[in-house]
C-alpha cells in the first residue's frame, strides 16, 4: 500500500492525503490538505509545540487529599470503570520503541465482507496493553463503526495478513512511524494500512472533548481506522450537527458536537 495516511482507493488507483504541519513556531494551516504521497494526520494545533499539559492543566489533578485514603485501591477503582477509560495514566515522550502483536483473535463481528484488524502495543508504555486491545475490539465491533449493520464484519486476528494494524505507540514512535508526517509528539496518524495512536491522546484526549475522554477514544480509533479504510476528512456539516468521523475533531468542532462514531 506504500506510505499513505488515510488511503483511497479510487477506480483501482490509489490516491493519497496527507495534512501537511509546518515547522514549530510558524503558522500551521490545520484545514489544508493536498493531494500528495504520504501519510494523513490532523495537523498540530498553534499550543501544541508541548506534549504534556501545562502546570495549570494538571493542578487539580495532581492534588492529594491530606490523610489516610478509606477508598477503593487503585486495582479495584480499574476493575469498575468502563472498558474505554481504563488504563488512563500518565503520558509519556517514548517508550521502547520496539511493537508487540497482541495474541489473540476475536469472534467475527458482524455481517457482509470480512476485514481483520491486529493490534500492536509498544513495549514499556505504562497501563495494561490489554486495556487497549479489549477497548479497539469493542470500538471496532460495534455496529455504528465501520461495521454498519452489514457493510462490513470485522475481526481481531494475531498475523502478520491483518488487512488493518491498529498501534498504540509513545509520541517518539508515532512520530517515527508517521515520517515524513510531522506530528511533532502530538496527533496520530494513519500510514498505509497502520492506524498509528499517540500514547499521549489516548491517555488526556483533547480540552474541547472536555473530561468526555470515553468519546475522544472512540473517535480516535474511528477516524484513523477510517483512512486506512480510505476516508479523508470532511467540515461539519453544521452548527449543533453531530461531528463527522472523518472531521478533524482533535484539532476543533466548528460548532459541532463531539462524537466518535461513524453511523451515531
Amino acid at each position: 500500500m506504500g506510505l499513505a495516511l488515510g488511503l483511497c482507493l479510487v477506480s483501482g488507483a490509489s490516491a493519497v492525503l496527507m495534512v501537511s504541519v509546518p515547522e514549530p513556531g510558524s503558522e500551521p494551516d490545520v484545514t489544508q490538505e493536498t493531494s500528495t504521497t504520504g501519510p494523513v494526520g490532523d495537523g498540530v494545533p498553534d499550543d501544541s509545540d508541548r506534549r504534556h499539559p501545562s502546570p495549570d492543566d494538571v493542578a487539580d489533578a495532581s492534588a492529594s487529599p491530606s490523610g489516610p485514603s478509606s477508598g477503593p485501591s487503585p486495582t479495584e477503582e480499574e476493575e469498575e470503570l468502563p472498558l474505554l477509560l481504563r488504563s488512563v495514566v500518565e503520558e509519556v515522550d517514548s517508550a521502547d520503541g520496539d511493537l508487540e502483536v497482541m495474541k489473540g483473535e476475536s469472534d467475527v463481528m458482524g455481517d457482509g465482507p470480512l476485514t481483520t484488524f491486529a493490534v500492536e502495543v509498544e513495549k514499556g508504555l505504562p497501563g495494561e496493553a490489554g486495556d487497549f486491545v479489549d477497548a479497539v475490539e469493542e470500538i471496532l465491533g460495534d455496529p455504528r463503526s465501520w461495521g454498519n449493520d452489514g457493510d462490513r464484519s470485522l475481526q481481531r486476528v494475531d498475523g502478520d495478513d491483518a488487512d488493518i494494524r491498529v498501534l498504540l505507540a509513545a509520541p517518539d514512535t508515532v512520530d517515527r512511524l508517521c515520517a515524513p508526517l510531522r506530528t511533532n509528539g502530538f496527533v496520530s496518524c494513519a500510514n498505509g494500512n497502520r492506524a498509528v495512536i499517540n500514547q499521549n491522546r489516548w491517555v488526556t484526549g483533547v480540552d474541547h472533548f472536555g473530561d468526555d475522554l470515553e468519546t475522544y477514544r472512540i473517535y480516535l480509533i474511528n477516524h484513523e481506522v477510517g483512512h486506512t479504510l480510505g476516508h479523508g476528512h470532511v467540515d461539519c456539516p453544521g452548527e449543533g450537527e453531530p461531528a463527522p468521523v472523518m472531521q478533524q475533531q482533535t484539532l476543533g468542532l466548528q460548532g459541532c458536537e463531539a462524537n466518535g462514531w461513524v453511523h451515531p
